[in-house]
């Protein structure tokens, strides 16, 4: 597999906004709802230092009254009531959107993904990519909802606040105000380091899902090999790093706070200070000031403290967005396959996964409809790659590859692909029904009567019928519950009900015994029968009735023609049947 590392680009704070808005926009009625109601429910938490001032001033200085005091508790009552119920609605409509987004952005995300061409996945561990759907989306939905509830319910407070303490002594209020340029500057100091340190999390998370995803998947090699500890080394590792990582986080946001509330201690002893000094103040007049206060110190806490879900999410955003900003399968054709005869063309196909090695080299090669054609060679000479690139999972970098005498850069690839049934070694079956494997992506259209009829001519038809639940058995993970012939018969069966005029068998039958092999070759020769088909095989016995056989070696075609033709010329192919042979 060929690694690169994903290089993401910084995020600003506009872009990432802006990105973002594109999911939040069909909701934007929703979010002015739910900002209005945390509007009323903090502009009435806001009345309280007034009303509290009042009561010490009319009820224990002014003397005590009882209508008066009903009063006063009725109106507190009401406010806290009201308040709490708009907070509620506010929540819950938050919610609502928030979880809406991530759905949306799970859904825009695993679109894109089922688009990006196969290189992408060749160059991208699973785990990760795994990671930017589950870790990094939750992390930006935060965005969406406790970032922008708490934002508009602090702001809201704090300027409320601010300008009741103005209202009531704007020399205090000034005194105030000295403090906040120290505030802006430990916020921004900061939040780079909180940026990047997310960003080394969310890394960390996708190697840790990698690794989780390799272990549960080969657990059987983990076992066999006693490699259990190694692996757990591993992992303690790598849960070691995040744990560090968020370390990091935890403490910045930390001393930012403890620099914070210092300079909240020192506004609150300047109140003291001068209120008692300088200013004429009474008892109920300073309480109401110094309450005041006191609640605008958790908001303004809130405001700060928004900045370390803000860096997380924008972080996660570089992630998420940058996926969503990979380039997708070149898909400019236009035209469409019907009925096609299967003649297939390779005129002068050169081909490099990257400009340093060129794993095809001038590939010549004609293939009549209907015919039956083997390649074979070492590793690594080619067979596959010739493969990929006829089902333009990759494009040459120069020649041409044609179906029916027309370029396949003129087809529109689901159109290409309609026409191409694959089967290969590495059967990728889906947890899912026996019913659902066989008609895969075309399981609304295809009938039963076509699954059944494609069942018995891969010979599968038997051992699904001995199954609980037959068609509509669940076969697990991989098809875990079935054995390695049944799982191969079951990719024959979905490459015949598929239909398609063009089959490529990879190594097909190479991972089976003697008696499974054949019950699978006679269900491969019958599923030949009319069609263009391509063999790629190690096992020479597989391919001796083929109608042409083509030799590669390091890239290049060195020699083709049928089994006895190319005995007789006692060269490559011939070396290796001797081989396999004697």
């Amino acid at each position: 597999m060929r690694k690169t590392k994903c290089k993401i680009r910084q995020m600003s704070y506009k872009n990432f906004i802006s990105r973002l808005f594109f999911y939040l926009k069909p909701h934007i009625g929703k979010l002015v709802f739910t900002s209005l109601m945390m509007v009323l429910a903090t502009a009435l938490e806001s009345l309280i230092p007034e009303i509290t001032g009042r009561i010490v001033d009319d009820l224990f200085v002014g003397g005590r009254n009882k209508q008066t005091a009903l009063l006063y508790a009725g109106t507190l009552l009401a406010i806290i009531a009201l308040s709490s119920v708009f907070a509620l609605t506010s929540t819950a409509t938050s919610s609502w959107v928030s979880n809406k987004v991530i759905m949306d952005l799970r859904s825009s995300m695993f679109a894109k993904l089922l688009k990006l061409p196969k290189s992408y996945f060749d160059q991208h561990p699973t785990g990760k990519t795994l990671s930017k759907l589950t870790y990094d989306v939750e992390q930006i939905a935060s965005a969406t909802s406790t970032i922008w509830l708490n934002f508009v319910k602090s702001f809201v407070f704090v300027v409320i606040l601010i300008g009741y303490l103005f209202y009531k002594s704007w020399e205090l209020g000034l005194s105030l105000i000295v403090f906040l340029p120290l505030v802006f500057l430990a916020v921004k100091l900061s939040s780079m380091r909180m940026r990047n340190s997310s960003k080394k999390v969310q890394q960390s998370m996708g190697n840790m899902t990698h690794l989780l995803d390799e272990n549960i998947s080969g657990s059987t090699l983990v076992k066999i090999y006693n490699a259990q500890q190694q692996e757990s080394t591993k992992f303690s590792n790598l849960i070691n790093n995040i744990r560090q990582q968020r370390f990091k986080v935890d403490m910045t946001s930390a001393l930012n706070m403890t620099f914070i509330n210092v300079l909240i201690g020192l506004s609150l002893g300047t109140v003291v200070y001068f209120s008692a000094t300088y200013l004429q103040m009474s008892a109920g007049e300073f309480l109401s000031y110094f309450t005041a206060m006191g609640m605008l110190v958790k908001p303004s806490k809130n405001l700060i403290n928004i900045n370390k879900p803000l860096q997380i999410a924008m972080a996660a955003g570089e992630s998420v967005f940058g996926l969503m900003d990979e380039k997708t399968e070149k898909n400019e054709g236009k035209k469409h396959l019907k009925n096609t005869k299967g003649a297939i063309q390779f005129k002068d196909v050169y081909f490099g996964y990257n400009d340093k090695n060129t794993v095809l080299n001038n590939i010549n090669l004609d293939i009549k409809a209907g015919d039956n054609i083997a390649i074979v060679g070492s590793t690594g000479s080619g067979k596959t790659t010739i493969i990929q690139l006829l089902a333009k999972f990759y494009s040459p970098s120069s020649g041409s590859i044609t179906i029916d005498g027309i370029d396949i850069n003129q087809f529109e690839l689901s159109s290409l692909r309609s026409q191409i049934a694959f089967v290969d070694q590495n059967i990728r079956l889906f947890n899912d029904s026996v019913k659902g494997n066989i008609a895969l992506g075309q399981l609304d259209g295809m009938s039963d009567e076509k699954i059944e009829n494609a069942a018995k001519v891969a010979n599968a038809y038997n051992f699904v019928q001995s199954l609980s639940g037959q068609f509509n058995a669940e076969i697990g993970e991989d098809g875990v519950k079935l054995s390695g012939g049944q799982r191969q018969r079951l990719a024959i069966a979905r490459a015949i009900a598929k239909d398609s005029p063009i089959l490529i068998l990879d190594e097909a039958t190479s991972a089976l015994d003697s008696a499974t092999e054949k019950q699978v070759q006679d269900a491969i020769n019958e599923m030949q029968k009319g069609r263009t088909t391509i063999i790629i095989a190690h096992r020479l016995s597989t391919v001796q009735k083929a109608d042409k056989i083509v030799v590669l070696r390091q890239g290049q075609i060195i020699e083709q023609g049928s089994h006895q033709d190319l005995i007789d010329a006692d060269g490559e192919y011939a070396s290796l049947y001797k081989y396999q042979f004697n």
